[in-house]
């Protein structure tokens, strides 16, 4: 199952970097054209649910991503899964010398059919999540 992972260092600091990144109603501000909800109620925290709606491939998608680890402001996880495969994005976040060190996460498990389809979905998702690193740095305010 393919795991993708980026790491870039902002100077944002470490807390406001997670508040933003793990916040998934951000997500239009680093990954074009995704809108999110909280549908569940505040604070955020494991157990949290957004409802989002995303493009892949041409295909417009709603997911309901759910909070499964919520350790601020160094770790957060949050998991869609759906009939075709599941989806785990990991934010981990550590401080260092120049500012605040990002790696962002995702993992992929396939699921029927989509274990073989799911092959040659590769570059197109290392192609967004190209994209999605540089929006993220660019809006952190990157070093």
């Amino acid at each position: 199952m393919p795991v993708y992972s980026r790491t870039i260092t902002v100077n944002t600091d470490i807390e406001s970097a997670f508040n933003f990144t793990a916040d998934f109603r951000n997500l239009d501000k680093w990954n074009e054209g995704d809108e999110a909800e909280l549908i569940t109620k505040e604070p955020l925290r494991e157990g949290s649910v957004f409802k989002v709606k995303t493009h892949f491939n041409n295909r417009e998608m709603v997911l309901d991503y759910e909070v499964i680890e919520w350790g601020a402001p160094l770790r957060a996880s949050l998991r869609a899964n759906t009939n075709n495969f599941e989806l785990v994005d990991t934010i981990f976040l550590s401080a260092n010398a120049k500012g605040t060190e990002l790696t962002y996460s995702i993992d992929i498990k396939y699921k029927g059919i989509f274990i073989i389809i799911g092959l040659f979905f590769g570059p197109k998702f290392k192609k967004l999540m190209d994209t999605n690193i540089k929006n993220l740095e660019e809006v952190l305010n990157p070093l």
